[in-house]
């Protein structure tokens, strides 16, 4: 087996036909030229309806060093990502979105900061979200605040690219199964001393397509979040697996 690479990227991916052959030319266009970041990538296919499976298996073709799983039925994005956490085998773990709303031109920042070993957990923060339309805005604020409120810390972004150490991994459970997955990274992270990091990072907005998420999805990560917190309040709580 090859060394284990300094950074892993990690994509899941549901119906993302008009996406994802784009990302992919943006995100190696970057790779490509670093060689000496040691990278892989690792894309979950999560059972999409549309043909995103048949794109992905032309479009891994010109790419090396990348890791194609697929989902013969839909499991969500939370357990796609925890396979791709899984999987990968880099000293870095990156999440990445599919739909390209994160510019991967902004990778070289993160890489930078972990390169110098500034961070544990390193957080992108769309400190401007103009592609949001104004309910999708002013639901973002209100979950960022909520959280903050309950868990006592100050995060400016939850839900963005993010990158981690595997040490991280190597040190917590993920029990969620919603979109709080990413939040309970960060929590667990903050209570056990890592070092959380937060960059500037730019919202472009979707490029095409239609996001998955919808209002029973935003509930469900609510009421793990109100549940996680209550677990944590308990003497039953710890962050470090057993």
């Amino acid at each position: 087996m090859s060394p284990a690479p300094f950074i892993s990227f990690i994509t899941p991916i549901y119906n993302e036909e008009l996406n994802i052959a784009r990302m992919l030319k943006n995100l190696f266009a970057i790779l490509n030229a670093h060689p000496e970041w040691n990278w892989e990538v690792i894309l979950i296919e999560d059972g999409s309806k549309d043909k995103t499976r048949e794109v992905l298996q032309s479009e891994v073709l010109k790419y090396p060093n990348t890791t194609l799983l697929i989902h013969e039925k839909n499991q969500g994005y939370t357990r796609s990502l925890k396979d791709g956490i899984q999987a990968a085998r880099g000293r870095f773990l990156m999440y990445i979105g599919a739909d390209e709303e994160f510019d991967s031109s902004e990778i070289p920042n993160f890489i930078e900061i972990l390169r110098k070993d500034e961070a544990d957990v390193l957080l992108g923060v769309r400190w401007q979200r103009n592609a949001y339309q104004l309910f999708r805005f002013f639901l973002s604020v209100i979950y960022i605040f909520l959280l903050n409120y309950l868990f006592k810390i100050r995060i400016n972004d939850y839900n963005w690219s993010q990158a981690w150490s595997r040490k991280v991994f190597e040190s917590i459970d993920l029990k969620s199964r919603s979109l709080f997955v990413l939040p309970e990274i960060i929590i667990k992270a903050h209570d056990l001393g890592f070092r959380i990091k937060e960059i500037p990072s730019n919202h472009r907005g979707r490029q095409a397509g239609k996001s998955s998420v919808n209002m029973g999805i935003m509930g469900f990560a609510l009421r793990e979040a109100l549940q996680f917190w209550w677990y944590r309040r308990s003497k039953k709580y710890r962050a470090r697996k057993s």
